[in-house]
């Protein structure tokens, strides 16, 4: 859209020293500087490395951001996020179960989803004498699935309750409806939202200091070049379109499709 408002000025760029050449020339000149800045424009949000660098500085906060608000909400509330991080370690960064990916899309845009990622420890007993690793505790907490435990290595299930063992029938199994508790079923899932629905996100895309970070490439891309400055009193579009593709490479070292 930039470079269809801008097609209007070709003409006016293309100035011819008659009477009043003074006049024709600054009308070519400053038409071709609006020409040329907006080709940096409109060019920048094609150019792969800018893109890149876009999306990666927004993501690396918004991932830092809401990691952080997951691990001070599962300090402050265990019985609800205690199963998206390993066994004893609510809240311990190091100990997530969950992990942000970016999908990338055309353009400037992205979208984010999570993922619940297996575990790796083993269930923490006191009288069981074998380990195991609930891999998808956290994914079946969260949904509110129902587990069922089996006799494996022997006949029947033991249990400890209370000091007192209690065998189960012998190959009779036994179902845990609730094996991370009641507060756990989708509370990750509505953190997720709560941080990606309110003002949470926008403070931390704010946070991500993307302006600083590539003001100065961006204005120095914008810079008029001495060739448009110098009195002239026509310019060539193609011209002015090739200086706005070399601007941007040499601003982001990247490849800009026109």
């Amino acid at each position: 859209m930039a470079l269809q408002a801008a097609s209007g000025l070709v003409s006016l760029m293309a100035g011819q020293p008659v009477s009043g050449a003074i006049k024709d020339s600054t009308v070519a000149q400053i038409s071709a500087a609006i020409f040329y800045k907006t080709n940096v424009l409109a060019k920048l949000t094609a150019n792969k490395t800018f893109q890149s660098s876009f999306q990666n500085v927004l993501f690396k906060q918004i991932d830092e951001d809401f990691g952080q608000y997951i691990d001070a909400k599962a300090r402050t509330s265990p019985k609800s996020l205690h199963h998206v991080y390993e066994w004893g370690k609510a809240g311990n960064r190091s100990a997530r179960l969950f992990k942000l990916n970016k999908i990338s899309q055309q353009g400037l845009m992205f979208q984010i989803n999570y993922e619940l990622l297996d575990s790796r420890s083993f269930v923490p007993s006191e009288t069981s004498k074998r380990s195991h690793v609930f891999i998808k505790k956290a994914s079946v907490m969260e949904e509110g699935k129902s587990v069922v435990i089996k006799p494996r290595f022997s006949e029947r299930l033991s249990f400890n309750i209370d000091g007192n063992t209690i065998f189960m029938p012998k190959g009779e199994s036994v179902t845990v409806k609730k094996p991370g508790g009641v507060a756990t079923k989708n509370s990750f899932l509505a953190a997720y939202k709560y941080f990606f629905t309110g003002q949470l996100v926008n403070m931390s895309i704010k946070r991500s200091g993307f302006q600083r970070l590539f003001n100065s490439s961006i204005s120095k891309a914008l810079e008029v070049p001495v060739q448009i400055k110098t009195v002239r009193y026509s310019f060539s579009p193609n011209s002015i379109a090739s200086e706005a593709e070399a601007a941007l490479l040499g601003a982001f070292s990247g490849v800009s499709n026109g």
